[in-house]
């Protein structure tokens, strides 16, 4: 399901962060990177700056759920003795947001899937709310809670089915799901986020997805290079301008 929302929706900030941050790799670390070009290893150099941007992550980037088994263990068994040291903060903040709203979960990373759209998916976890709310909650541990969140969300919310723990498959529409909220989870807190993930955020989703699937045949739009019909006579002895060093055109 990431594929498609990561192919299909059009990212027009992430270009300038990544010569944001590429450039701000090369000014921090300049007095290192000038000698090395300047002794000849400027392509290594290169794929370091290129590479540089995708490589500042916070220790907790893509561990949500990792996160969140930590932060039950140490809410309601005060078992800190897992916890790696670098992600001691973030855990913390996670057991606040599990306590502070009253989290009760029903379902945490179950496969979900649609044969009528052809996806299929992982949710983070569904679960009761203080407010009594049934929820579909996911976690962002990356910079920010950004609109695929709500795509993703709303795709989990009218999957067909869910998979139990007896590898049954379960219709989704018995969960009751009224509301979603993508949490991110900072080391000096959380935010809890309301994400739109009704019928019409749904349908953007199979738009979005729409244009990931088209995206994957475009090349198949432009064919190999032809002749005028009336050439096919030379196809045994091209015409001489199409001969020369480089040998003969390939007809």
């Amino acid at each position: 399901m990431r594929s498609l929302t990561g192919s299909g929706l059009p990212k027009p900030a992430q270009p300038r962060w990544a010569a944001r941050e590429a450039a701000r790799y090369v000014v921090d670390n300049w007095r290192v990177l000038a000698p090395r070009v300047a002794s000849g290893e400027a392509e290594s150099v290169f794929d370091e700056v290129r590479n540089a941007p995708f490589q500042q992550r916070t220790p907790a980037a893509g561990r949500g759920m990792d996160i969140h088994r930590l932060a039950v263990a140490l809410l309601f068994h005060g078992d800190d003795d897992q916890i790696p040291e670098e992600l001691y903060a973030y855990v913390v903040a996670c057991a606040d947001f599990l306590d502070d709203w009253g989290v009760r979960p029903l379902l945490a990373e179950v496969h979900v899937g649609s044969r009528t759209h052809r996806y299929a998916g992982t949710l983070g976890m569904v679960a009761r709310l203080s407010n009594q709310e049934m929820a579909l909650v996911t976690y962002e541990t990356g910079s920010d809670v950004w609109p695929e969140s709500a795509l993703r969300a709303a795709a989990y919310r009218y999957s067909d089915f869910y998979v139990n723990d007896a590898g049954a498959e379960i219709p989704m529409s018995t969960l009751g799901i009224s509301a979603a909220y993508g949490v991110h989870i900072r080391a000096d807190g959380y935010a809890v986020h309301p994400l739109e993930a009704g019928e019409e955020t749904f349908q953007r989703f199979l738009d979005v997805s729409a244009v990931a699937r088209s995206a994957r045949t475009l090349a198949d739009l432009v064919h190999a290079p032809v002749l005028p019909d009336h050439w096919s006579n030379h196809a045994a002895n091209p015409p001489e301008r199409f001969s020369g060093e480089e040998g003969p055109w390939e007809l």
